[in-house]
């Protein structure tokens, strides 16, 4: 034997020889000698990979005629496991005790690319039975809450000695000379916002008025756009419209008009990759109009825009959802005005001052949820649309006198 074929033999942990086997091993291997016919004569395997191969005796040896294509290791008493390091063909003998000859087999290593990790890396498009059309939900949950507090005092005190004391705003327009007091007639503004309690007494000559105001509300704001896209495409929509903007023209008196757009706005970008991973590029956005914050452009009153947007890349199945961005944001605002010194006396300094307390906190998430979706057959009927219910709406006279409840708002069709 040559000393390459000596280097190719690799010996399990244990060899027992043919010839010192006892009786009752030799029995207990006999019972299934028989069964080493269903071993494969052509073993093939792809590079890279390993393939267990089990006898239903156990093995006293293992041998390959190539180390370099293919190597083997013990598993167990009755198995080996082949693994495969390069293309090409060698040899593999099995001594049992069944024979005191090996039982041999072709060994096949074909090349890098597998059958089976060819069928998992083919690309979405190539791949008929993979859906290849994303439908993205994507839901915009926003809720605003508010609260106001004020509470204040304004007084105005006017002495026979042509004297006077009053809280700021209540004595507009006054002037006062020597000897003299006011000789227009003072009196405190009333907020027509807020609740007011005045009194007064000594023919007008004191005067007081107690401001009281507590406002909480909320808003909440939801917004489900969806949109169906194909693997590797960008799609965009829009619910909502263009705004006028004035430009005025550097040097001259003229004034162009830009549009811009706001609304719900979605941008996406799907790619399937399997039936249990979608990769998803995508960029929502809501914006409104806030008249609060308007500027004035060459004369004209343009409001400004509330934007919520994000921009960026996940990885999701069909059906899951993420949070794509969130939001908790909080604003508190107090001020107090009040009379230095008085002021600040207890109980009775409350009719010196006038404090304010505003809260506003936000909180907004972005989900998105992507769906692996194919079309409706070809004559298949569609669910109903929205609104489906009222496109005939007609109602009699008597039923739209004595029926007729204005209960309009229940979603139907496509919009459950």
């Amino acid at each position: 034997m040559s000393s390459r074929s000596v280097r190719a033999i690799k010996h399990l942990l244990w060899v027992i020889p043919w010839a010192g086997l006892t009786v009752s091993v030799a029995q207990a291997a006999s019972s299934g000698c028989a069964g080493l016919a269903q071993l494969p004569e052509v073993i093939e395997i792809d590079q890279g990979l390993q393939q267990e191969l089990r006898a239903p005796v156990s093995i006293i040896r293992v041998a390959v005629g190539d180390s370099k294509i293919a190597d083997v290791d013990a598993s167990g008493d009755d198995a080996v496991v082949l693994t495969a390091l390069s293309p090409g063909a060698t040899s593999l003998m099995l001594w049992t005790a069944c024979s005191k000859t090996p039982r041999q087999a072709m060994l096949f290593v074909k090349g890098v690319a597998t059958t089976d990790m060819a069928a998992t890396a083919m690309p979405p498009s190539q791949d008929s039975s993979l859906p290849s059309q994303v439908q993205a939900d994507i839901r915009f949950v926003e809720v605003n809450r508010t609260k106001f507090k004020e509470a204040g005092a304004r007084f105005l005190f006017k002495g026979s000695n042509n004297s006077l004391i009053g809280s700021p705003g209540t004595t507009p327009n006054t002037v006062a000379r020597p000897g003299h007091v006011a000789d227009a007639i003072a009196g405190i503004p009333l907020d027509n916002d807020v609740f007011n309690i005045v009194w007064g007494g000594g023919s007008s000559r004191f005067l007081a008025a107690i401001s009281a105001l507590e406002n909480s509300g909320f808003a909440y704001t939801l917004a489900r756009p969806s949109l169906v896209v194909l693997s590797g495409l960008t799609a965009s929509f829009l619910a909502g419209g263009e705004i006028p903007i004035p430009v005025p023209s550097s040097g001259s008196d003229s004034v162009s008009i830009e549009y811009k757009e706001f609304g719900i706005r979605l941008a996406l970008s799907p790619t399937v990759v399997s039936r249990d991973r979608i990769t998803l590029k995508v960029a929502p956005e809501v914006s409104e109009l806030d008249y609060v914050n308007a500027v004035n452009i060459a004369g004209t009153l343009v409001p400004g825009l509330t934007v919520r947007r994000t921009d960026t890349s996940i990885s999701l199945a069909d059906g899951e959802s993420f949070v794509i961005s969130g939001l908790i944001s909080s604003t508190t605002r107090s001020a107090v005005d009040k009379f230095p010194g008085l002021g600040n006396i207890p109980i009775l300094g409350a009719f010196f001052r006038q404090s304010t307390l505003m809260r506003d906190e936000t909180e907004l998430l972005m989900i998105v949820t992507p769906h692996l979706v194919q079309p409706l057959a070809a004559n298949a009927q569609l669910p109903s649309l929205p609104g489906e219910g009222l496109r005939n709406y007609d109602p009699s006279w008597g039923r739209l006198f004595f029926l007729e409840n204005g209960d309009f708002e229940g979603r139907s069709g496509l919009s459950q």
